[in-house]
This record gives structure tokens, sequence and C-alpha cells, in this order.
């Protein structure tokens, strides 16, 4: 066997070909659902987009439900790796109420928001993607709660109505996000104040005061 070139590309194997097809797939899959929407949806369009051959996609995904549900847990999986990037880059400090508020926003926005909202949408009628999405939200949801706890810290998450203010934030940030379109951004920037003022108020500047008084923060 004729011995390769030095400095010729290395050929990639049938898993690495494979692997890249399958991303291509997968992210024209999510562009399809923000651009046509869910309904439009078809293997034809995604093969399209994806620039593969129908051969090669239906290879991989030979039903539409399959390439679905492979597109919601690939939808997930980014959605998580956003959000620890970004958790990652945090600010040091005792008070990160501002930019905990931003972190959260930033995953309620962009193209993998607008992917998710179209799917949660068609799954209202439709019983095999609701239940496909399901565990994917539940499990994205108790990422942010996660995150959150460690991001605020564990004296401020201690405070008795810490997990209802932040369910409450959670819910509030996400119908914000979805009524955005809608709404012009200065209302939107006046939910944002109030929110981060709210949450200052039930659970920042109580333990602040405590920690003043010489207390070690409220307790449940």
């Amino acid at each position: 066997m004729p011995e390769a070139k030095a400095g010729a590309p290395r050929r990639r194997t049938q898993g690495e070909r494979r692997a890249a097809t399958k991303h291509l797939v997968l992210e024209a899959t999510i562009d399809c659902l923000v651009e046509d929407g869910y309904f439009r949806l078809s293997t034809g369009r995604v093969a399209d987009r994806a620039g593969v051959s129908r051969g090669a996609q239906l290879h991989q995904y030979p039903t539409r439900q399959a390439l679905v549900v492979a597109a919601i847990e690939h939808l997930a999986a980014l959605r998580a790796a956003e959000l620890r990037a970004a958790a990652a880059q945090f600010p040091s400090g005792v008070d990160r109420t501002a930019a905990v508020l931003d972190l959260l926003l930033s995953q309620f926005s962009g193209r993998l928001f607008q992917a998710g909202v179209e799917l949660l949408a068609a799954a209202r009628t439709d019983t095999a993607l609701r239940e496909a999405l399901i565990p994917f939200e539940r499990d994205l949801r108790r990422l942010n709660r996660s995150l959150l706890n460690e991001l605020f810290g564990s004296e401020l998450a201690e405070h008795p109505d810490y997990r209802e203010v932040i369910g409450l934030v959670l819910n509030a940030v996400h119908g914000a996000a979805l009524l955005r379109t809608v709404q012009p951004d200065a209302a939107f920037d006046r939910q944002r104040a109030v929110l981060e003022r709210m949450i200052r108020a039930l659970l920042v500047e109580p333990l602040s005061a405590a920690a003043a008084a010489g207390g070690s923060g409220p307790r449940s």
C-alpha cells in the first residue's frame, strides 16, 4: 500500500462523515423550523437545506417523526451548552442579580428559542411531539434552576421564598419573550427592570439586611 504523502489532509473516517451529515441535517431542521414552521417541515426540505442527498438524509432519519425527535435532542443539547457557557463567564461579586437576569433573557431569544417555541406550539395538538418534547423541556428547566442556585449562591437559595420567586421569574421571562414580537422593546425593558427590583426586594435585600445586622440570612 502506498504511503500517504507528508502534509496531505487526513481522510475522514466513515463515522466522522456520518456525524458531519447528522450535524448538517439537524442544523437544517432547526433552520426550517424557524423559517418555515413545524407544519411545513419535511424531510425533503431539510435535505435540500442541508445540502445532502435525500438518500443520505433518509438513511440517518427515515421518517419525519424520527427527524423531529433527533432535532429536539440536538436543540436541547445546544441550549444547555449555551447556558453553561454563559454561566461560566459570570462576573464575580456578591450581587449578581442584573447579570443573572440578563443570562435568563439571553436564553429566551434567538434562533434556538424560536425553534423551541415552534415545537411547543405544535405540541399542543400533536400528542407524539408533545411526548417527545416534555422530558427535554423539563431537563432544560431543571438545568436553569440548578445554574441559578449556583450563581445566586447557597445563602440566597436558602431564603424560604427562593424557589417560588425563581419560578415566577422564569415564567415571567418566558412569557415576556413570547410576547416580545408584539410589544415594543421599551415595554420589555420596563418589565425587565421590574423583575430585577422584585428579585432584589424579595431575596437580595433581606439577605443583605440580615448580614448587616450580624445574622446569617433568612432561614426557612
